[in-house]
């Protein structure tokens, strides 16, 4: 007689990676409020996909804490593990995205009380993200977990956090009064350039590997989207706090110390300077992003037995990898075509909006019915909820 499956085994199952999950989740919620082109009952269908979202992030929590209460080795090996660590980022990421959820649907319909305790929460994930980015760098330097981790891209995940602080920061700054705008906007734009450099040290390598090993291998393919998110991020970023900046920052912001007869000819202009450079910034790292989602789509279409590979591999957890980075491209789109005034681009912006959705429902399906971490994933729930 076969023996029964404990659930300490069933949710041991479940690791840090699968809040990849949650954030592919939340970041479509957010597409979807952002998409130019929009129709009756689209912004309903936005809160349902968010709501979503913070059932699975709890959903996913609770496995995980189930797995590291019964298991006192589980969670000091998940920091050891040389892929897994590295998607400890995951959480972080999953809870952004739920801040740019609360901030863009519930900015609208609730009091001053949310824009406050966004403002809160804001200040809060700054302090954690870049705790985490230090701490937990240094300790992949300190075990030499680099060393064991061949593929390059996924050491992007542990400053990915601590950057996602300047995508808040676009989408809050626009909310607060100046006198908080300001804070806020500084160290949004600080934090972005702080994920962003040290993305560039591990962009160095992930390219060396390309040209020096050529492709990696398949089961790994999937993860080359990872290389999408840093450039898109930071462009629809430096886009959005350019645009508060124009809201919220005083005109004589960093040129007080001009003289009066100056001021009135320099300050107006300040805000508007600033935008107008990041909209060429973001253009110029666009199509940077553009190259590398082309190279990650190539990548995986060489896979296939029609073209000559050797097959797609199974779906595994790195698939999620293909929603949330696009998700930032579709959205730097948009915030391109919107500065640029181009109705064409943002057209196009609808269209992929359109497409990254059909990816994320597809993912979705997979994961709920091939893969069989997943049936071992909501069999435990369904125990724990019935226990």
């Amino acid at each position: 007689m076969e023996k029964k499956t404990s659930i300490r085994d069933r949710v041991s199952q479940v690791t840090w990676g699968w809040f990849s999950i949650s954030m592919a989740t939340g970041g479509i919620a957010v597409l979807l409020y952002n998409t130019p082109h929009r129709f009756a009952g689209l912004e309903t269908i936005g809160k349902i996909v968010y709501i979503f979202n913070l059932v699975l992030f709890k959903a996913i929590s609770l496995c995980l804490a189930i797995r590291f209460v019964s298991r006192r080795a589980a969670l000091k090996g998940s920091f050891q593990h040389p892929n897994e660590t590295h998607f400890i980022a995951t959480c972080p990421l999953a809870l952004a995205t739920i801040i740019l959820g609360a901030s863009t649907y519930g900015t609208p319909a609730c009091g001053p009380w949310l824009i406050t305790a966004l403002r809160v929460v804001f200040w809060i994930y700054v302090a954690l993200s870049t705790l985490q980015a230090i701490l937990h760098n240094w300790y992949l330097y300190h075990l030499h977990l680099a060393s064991k981790q061949p593929f390059a891209i996924p050491r992007l995940l542990p400053s990915f956090p601590a950057m996602l602080s300047g995508t808040i920061a676009s989408v809050l700054a626009s909310h607060q009064p100046a006198h908080h705008a300001v804070p806020i906007l500084v160290a949004g734009i600080t934090l972005q350039g702080f994920g962003f450099v040290m993305s560039l040290f591990i962009y160095a390598e992930y390219f060396y590997r390309l040209n020096k090993d050529g492709l990696p291998a398949a089961t790994e393919r999937p993860e080359l989207f990872i290389a999408v998110g840093p450039w898109s991020f930071t462009a629809l970023a430096v886009i959005g706090m350019a645009e508060g900046a124009v809201q919220k920052v005083p005109v004589d912001w960093l040129i007080s110390s001009s003289s009066p007869e100056s001021l009135s000819s320099i300050a107006p202009t300040a805000a508007q300077v600033s935008l107008i450079l990041a909209s060429l910034v973001a253009i110029f790292l666009w199509f940077l992003a553009f190259y590398s989602l082309c190279i990650a789509i190539l990548s995986m279409f060489s896979l296939c037995r029609v073209f000559g590979g050797q097959g797609v591999p199974p779906m595994s957890l790195p698939w999620w990898s293909m929603v949330f980075p696009n998700t930032g491209f579709v959205i730097a789109t948009i915030r391109i075509g919107t500065v640029l005034q181009s109705e064409a681009v943002l057209w196009v912006a609808s269209a992929m909006t359109i497409l990254q959705v059909a990816v994320w429902l597809a993912v979705l399906a997979a994961t709920g019915w091939l893969d069989y971490n997943t049936v071992l994933f909501l069999t435990a729930l369904e125990m724990v909820l019935e226990s």
